[in-house]
């Protein structure tokens, strides 16, 4: 058994946001077909850039005032314990609400693909 009460929060991380987030790396895929674990930190506003993930995401709110959305739909006002499952390679996008912090514990299965794109400005 591994007790781990906090993740290193030190941890390199190519994503792309739209205000500041912290990622709170709390383990890391050893082979495939394992999820990396995290914590997102969302700050007042903070949203990822769209993207997708090659075996898909499960992302469970926390605390805080999440949002998200797909290409097919946007979704405010979401409250901790929210769980959204994304699929394999769906574009999507997620993190707090404009007047409030988020923090998203996010299960994620492969390398993220990013795009440059900002859901707050389609």
């Amino acid at each position: 058994m591994r007790i781990i009460t906090e993740g290193n929060k030190d941890h390199v991380y190519n994503g792309r946001f739209t205000g500041p987030v912290q990622l709170e790396m709390i383990l890391e895929a050893r082979e495939d077909g394992e999820p990396d674990i995290a914590r997102v930190h969302s700050e007042c506003g903070a949203v990822t850039c769209w993207h997708s993930h090659p075996g898909g995401q499960i992302l469970v709110l926390q605390s805080g005032i999440g949002r998200a959305g797909n290409e097919q739909t946007v979704r405010t006002g979401l409250e901790p314990g929210t769980t959204i499952v994304t699929g394999t390679d769906e574009m999507h996008w997620h993190g707090a609400e404009h007047d409030s912090a988020a923090v998203w514990l996010a299960f994620t299965y492969g390398v993220t693909d990013w795009t440059e794109r900002n859901p707050l400005e389609d």
